[in-house]
């Protein structure tokens, strides 16, 4: 075993500790992004590894960006402890088999399934990696070749995931998209699923589980005083309203009837709140609450990461008159993201 390869054993170890140990996870990610970025070779100064590519239904964040990731230390254990129960539970249900992983996105280390290779051999489980970014998939293939897991890689595609189509003759077992930002903005995380999703097996698995996002009203006062170590609950300074949107495998056979506009461009059935009467104006910041189940009891809830930070939509002492409702749809496009309409 090289150092490369002893190192990630001892990172993943930590990663899939039952325990959250946040000062020692910490570290962990510092590690593993230092131990990936030095066997990708990549360059975070050089521009063209900053690019963002633009894409009709969202954006492919620059290989920097993305490289970046591992650092927000309770994201890279929830998706690495998740993926890892993913691939138990799968072999449960495809005994027998060499479980094929469709990993989207990848970015330039393939960060959350790399652990998967100190924990299964290659006869048990193999990958094919989709990333779009030239850039991404150079420092790929040297993280391939320096933790010499080439016989765990069936294929490297640098393609559109939104567009990719697999062979019927290789089955997919396990789908893993982490391609997002908290509301489910700007990125192509919906349009992903919504195209690999119908490519799972019977039973297969798609990485994260489920998405919700919830509407709800934060309380900006206590929300500071809790910043500045006023022991609160969580309930103390936000109020969930109402669920306005759900992402996991089967939501393209639940929205069978969204609507297409020019090329690319879909909107969800739209999703109406009432606002409650009877709440102090104190909670007055509307907002799109994020929680990912990344697969089992491996969930990243409200504040643990930037991907379910709440997302600000406006201020209610600021609107000229009193709002009752509001309507939400979600609309891929090359900006994806809800849109609301104030009543």
């Amino acid at each position: 075993m090289n150092s490369y390869k002893h190192e990630l054993c001892r990172i993943t170890k930590i990663f899939l500790d039952s325990e959250d140990k946040y000062d020692e996870l910490f570290h962990a990610a510092d590690a593993y992004y230092n131990l990936l970025l030095k066997a990708s070779g990549l360059e975070p100064e050089k521009s063209s590894n900053r690019e963002a590519i633009y894409l009709p239904t969202g954006k492919a964040i620059g290989s920097v960006w993305a490289a970046l990731c591992i650092k927000e230390f309770m994201r890279t254990k929830r998706f690495v402890a998740g993926i890892y129960k993913a691939v138990k539970t799968a072999q449960e249900r495809f005994p027998d088999t060499r479980l094929h992983v469709l990993y989207a996105g990848t970015g330039p280390f393939a960060s959350l399934i790399l652990p998967l290779t100190t924990a299964f051999s290659s006869s048990e489980i193999c990958f094919t990696l989709l990333e779009i970014n030239p850039n991404s998939i150079e420092s790929l293939m040297e993280i391939i070749k320096t933790f010499e897991i080439d016989d765990y890689v069936k294929e490297i595609v640098c393609c559109d995931a939104t567009e990719y189509k697999s062979e019927a003759r290789f089955p997919i077992h396990i789908i893993i998209s982490e391609t997002m930002l908290n509301a489910l903005r700007r990125e192509p995380q919906v349009a992903i699923t919504l195209n690999l999703a119908p490519q799972l097996v019977d039973q297969g698995i798609f990485i994260p589980e489920n998405i919700k996002v919830e509407a709800g009203l934060l309380n900006n006062k206590r929300f500071q005083e809790r910043l500045n170590g006023i022991n609160l609950s969580v309930e103390d300074h936000y109020f969930m309203i109402k669920k306005i949107f759900q992402l996991d495998k089967d939501t393209y056979k639940l929205n069978t009837e969204y609507k297409q506009k020019n090329n690319n461009c879909y909107i969800f059935p739209k999703e109406r709140i009432e606002l409650p009467l009877d709440i102090s104006n104190d909670y007055n910041q509307l907002c799109l609450f994020t929680t990912i189940q990344v697969f089992g009891d491996e969930y990243l809830t409200h504040w643990q990461c930037s991907l379910t930070l709440p997302h600000k939509i406006l201020n209610l002492l600021q609107q000229e008159k009193r709002v009752a409702q509001i309507d939400f749809e979600y609309i891929i496009s090359n900006n994806p993201g809800f849109k609301h309409t104030v009543y």
